[in-house]
């Protein structure tokens, strides 16, 4: 974790306080807007901090940090940005995934996927979908959308670029692992990213029109009502067009695994 400074504040930053900071900069680099980040001191630098005080702690991208770091990137820039964060002017902070050119492998709670083009739809719109590579290009692309356990929308995924809301509770990005939090301890999704090729989602607790979805990486639960769930575990699906179907109307519901 590195060496306190001169006034033996320790490099590690209190949990409470990078929350407060992931909010206040809208989850996203403050120059760039991108969702991978670091906490950088500015006010002062880290060095002449006599305190964690996130006033003075904003998050930058890779790329910026290392300016900042090299000299190439002023306090003042940095404090200018910080003041009026780009994620918060565009409602959203984004970054892209590098996925390859062979067919994803998505681990969906207690299912594996492996070139399937549709997860999971309900009613036959896509929660989660792969494509193939368009032409002139050699990378294969995500698409999706991730939802809390009210239905409301906190990570969206087109074409490898995720995306987060400013208006989340919470987004934490710590190495190849986000986190959404729907408030304390109220954890709606953890997935881990395994560029070139898979996916993991670690944790769910979603609604998706009539149906929740809830699971971790050993099993997923779906349910119409909350009391009476469908359970998978173990599950492997590969080389299909639709992996799991949920269809709903009032007078008939269901459930269909396309192999």
């Amino acid at each position: 974790m590195g060496e306190p400074n001169k006034y033996g504040v320790a490099r590690a930053i209190p949990a409470d306080v990078k929350r407060e900071v992931r909010r206040r900069c809208g989850f996203g680099c403050v120059r760039c807007g991108l969702g991978f980040y670091d906490y950088e001191h500015f006010a002062p630098d880290f060095k002449d901090a006599t305190t964690h005080d996130p006033a003075g702690i904003t998050l930058l991208c890779m790329q910026c940090n290392q300016k900042r770091a090299r000299g190439l990137l002023a306090a003042e820039t940095v404090a200018q940005a910080d003041a009026d964060p780009i994620c918060l002017q565009q409602g959203f902070a984004r970054e892209e995934w590098g996925f390859g050119q062979n067919p994803i492998q998505v681990t969906f709670g207690g299912v594996t996927f492996t070139d399937v083009t549709t997860l999971i739809e309900v009613n036959g719109s896509p929660i989660l979908s792969v494509r193939p590579p368009e032409e002139g290009s050699a990378f294969y692309r995500l698409s999706g959308i991730f939802t809390d356990r009210t239905g409301k929308t906190t990570l969206g995924i087109e074409d490898n670029e995720w995306s987060v809301g400013v208006d989340n509770w919470d987004i934490e990005c710590v190495g190849p692992r986000i986190t959404v939090r729907s408030g304390p301890g109220d954890i709606s999704l953890v997935l881990r990213s395994e560029p070139p090729r898979r996916l993991v989602i670690e944790k769910l607790n979603m609604r998706y029109g009539r149906y929740i979805l809830r699971g971790n990486e050993s099993v997923l639960e779906l349910s119409l009502d909350g009391m009476n769930w469908s359970r998978f575990f173990n599950v492997d699906m590969e080389g299909c067009r639709v992996g799991i179907s949920l269809n709903y109307s009032p007078a008939k519901s269901g459930l269909r695994l396309i192999r």
